[in-house]
């Protein structure tokens, strides 16, 4: 497959993001699918959020936790 390097590293950040994201992506489904182990859980854990919304923490809070507990 030929492509120009020079010329994808020049596009504008914005672009680069976007292609990256797409080539991730397209990655990730080959090389790492989801076992219907790992889909159960998820679902499981959308239903109980749904039920319960109000529950577990927010993003801002997760966020001060791990600033709290790690440092970062």
């Amino acid at each position: 497959m030929a492509y120009d390097k020079k010329q994808l590293l020049s596009l504008p950040a914005d672009e680069k993001l976007e292609l990256a994201e797409e080539l991730w992506s397209s990655v990730e489904e080959n090389l790492m699918p989801i076992t219907s182990e790992e889909l159960a859980f998820a679902e499981e854990r959308l239903k109980l959020h749904e039920a319960n919304p109000n529950e577990g923490m927010s993003i801002e809070q997760l966020k001060k936790y791990f600033a709290d507990k790690y440092g970062f």
